[in-house]
């Protein structure tokens, strides 16, 4: 439960609710533009708990980079929301260095960039598979759950060592375990402790038929060097599977949606598919991965901190609001605009910024080039096959997308 509120409010606070936020697909929620009027405000949240909300660039990457913002002091003080909150040991995420720093290391060279490269043709591979399905089948097509919900999990899980046949396992399980209300409290506990008896018996599996896995680089690390503990490495890599999963899957569906309903940059990226990077990175910028006021990362003050010409006192909870910082007009000019040719979009903080930034940054970004990519090329005549407002929202989750992705060519 949240703890007692750590300040006094002033008279002006803001109370941020879902419904002032939700916005649309064409353009980023409009509330993001009243975030903006104070880079730093004190604000209510939905459940009454008085916190810090950061919106502009400069100072999101401050809370971001500072360690007196810390994350460990945000689970001390009962403010982590999401399935962060019902793990009962604290994951990569929760802690700060030296903790932060060991587990990091033992992780990101899954994630090197030569790695990367060796991962690409695969992906491209699944992508064909399932574009080659959607044309024998005809349109029209649902591009969320037939493409843009398939093969991040896919990946993951292959990275990890899942077997394809629990693929749709764990898809269930993530589901609950990031609910924040489309579930019962309930289920999400259930799903969370399923996941972790699954991962804890794939363990034991792999310890005894060892593979090339990050899973058994994790086990080596347990076994034979002693570098982190069995719970440890059981959160780890429950924690990589809810990580590359969900926010991926949603920014491609996301992104899709937002090239579809702003036909003058679909258009330029048809002409020149060279533009594939610089779109990417653009999208990253525009589509929010959820669009609760503080859709971003959450931070707790050990001491008290001058932030944007404001004092936070220690002790506070902060967010700093990602979404907001993307659409900050001091760093992005008219930001409200999609625009895949602009060339300062690789600016975003959409994977966060410091020592949390996204271990997963450079396989999201491989994954959002080749399916949107491969997507574009092998439908020209793509469009929605319903109106841009009618497609559904998924409320109701730590991220917000897209239920459905009706489309036709």
């Amino acid at each position: 439960m949240p703890t007692e509120p750590i300040a006094e409010a002033s008279s002006t606070r803001d109370t941020l609710t879902m419904a002032a936020a939700r916005g649309g697909y064409t353009t980023p929620a409009p509330v993001q533009a009243m975030w903006r009027e104070a880079p730093v405000r004190q604000f209510t949240t939905e459940s009454g708990r008085l916190a810090w909300l950061v919106t502009g660039m400069r100072e999101v990457r401050a809370v971001l980079s500072d360690p007196r913002f810390s994350r460990a002091e945000a689970r001390r003080l009962g403010a982590v929301i999401g399935p962060a909150a019902i793990f009962k040991n604290p994951g990569i995420n929760d802690l700060d260095p030296p903790e932060h720093t060991r587990l990091r290391r033992l992780v990101s060279g899954a994630f090197s960039a030569r790695r990367m490269r060796a991962l690409r043709p695969r992906i491209q591979r699944m992508t064909d598979e399932l574009i080659a399905s959607m044309i024998a089948t005809g349109p029209p097509a649902d591009l969320a759950s037939d493409l843009c919900y398939q093969v991040p999990i896919s990946v993951i899980c292959e990275i990890l060592g899942v077997p394809d046949e629990d693929l749709e396992r764990f898809r269930g399980w993530a589901e609950r375990v990031t609910s924040t209300g489309a579930y019962p409290p309930e289920e999400a506990v259930a799903a969370l402790r399923a996941m972790v008896a699954y991962m804890a018996g794939l363990v034991d599996a792999k310890r005894r038929d060892p593979d090339e896995s990050l899973l058994h680089d994790l086990i080596t690390a347990h076994d034979e060097q002693d570098r982190l503990s069995e719970d440890e490495l059981v959160t780890l890599g429950c924690g990589l599977l809810l990580a590359g999963n969900e926010s991926t899957a949603t920014m491609l569906s996301k992104g899709l949606v937002a090239l579809l309903a702003n036909p003058d940059q679909l258009a330029a990226l048809r002409a020149d598919p060279s533009l594939i990077p610089a779109a990417v990175e653009e999208i990253l910028r525009f589509s929010t991965l959820g669009v609760r006021p503080y859709s971003g990362h959450l931070r707790g003050t050990t001491s008290d901190v001058n932030l944007g010409g404001v004092t936070i006192p220690a002790h506070s909870v902060v967010y700093a609001c990602l979404p907001a910082a993307n659409l900050d007009p001091a760093a992005f000019p008219a930001p409200e605009r999609l625009d895949v040719t602009r060339t300062g979009a690789v600016g975003h903080v959409a994977f966060g910024h410091g020592i949390h930034h996204c271990l997963g940054a450079q396989l999201a970004r491989m994954e959002l080039e080749v399916v949107i990519g491969s997507t574009l090329a092998a439908f020209p005549g793509l469009r929605l096959a319903v109106p841009v407002d009618d497609i559904p929202y998924k409320d109701g989750f730590l991220i917000t997308g897209v239920r459905a992705l009706p489309a036709t060519w």
